[in-house]
């Protein structure tokens, strides 16, 4: 059964590194090199937590399979909104994505959200094809703090899956 660890205690680094560092191509596109280190994974927990995000790590079988990142309400449009999913490359193929999406939809529905918003690296194919069998629906295009252009989609809680 997948459940979501709260990703805030030094050892959570090791295995956030991990599930990056099976991801090299997500990698590339989104910080420009394969292969991230530690300190690449603290700055990005304490970008997190400046954000008021909440980072999770994704557990299931004596393993971690991902990382579920959501801010409650972004500042600039009130939306809650998913920063980061992103399953260990050795999972890849097994579901995890979509057991994620479904547990993000059961602690949102417990919280009375009703639709949620996330960007996509437009040079992020996989990604796209995703969200949309995922019910993501596009919003419009915009570009992240570092330049990198995104398609920022919204998603209803519990929307069906669309293969």
């Amino acid at each position: 059964m997948l459940t979501m660890i709260r990703s805030c205690k030094p050892e959570h680094i090791e295995h956030e590194l991990d599930i990056f560092n099976t991801n090299p191509q997500f990698n590339l596109i989104s910080k420009d090199k394969s292969t991230l280190t530690a300190e690449d994974i603290a700055a990005e927990l304490k970008d997190a937590e400046q954000a008021g995000a909440e980072r999770y790590l994704l557990h299931d079988n004596d393993q971690f399979v991902g990382i579920l990142e959501l801010l409650m309400h972004n500042p600039k449009d009130s939306c809650t909104w998913i920063g980061l999913l992103i399953i260990n490359g050795r999972c890849h193929g097994q579901g995890y994505g979509s057991a994620a999406l479904e547990l993000f939809d059961s602690v949102m529905r417990e919280r009375g959200v009703q639709s949620h918003r996330l960007g996509v690296l437009v040079n992020n194919p996989n990604a796209h094809r995703f969200w949309q069998r995922h019910g993501c629906v596009e919003v419009r295009p915009a570009e992240l703090p570092d330049g990198k252009a995104i398609m920022i989609y919204e998603r209803a809680v519990g929307s069906e899956i669309n293969n």
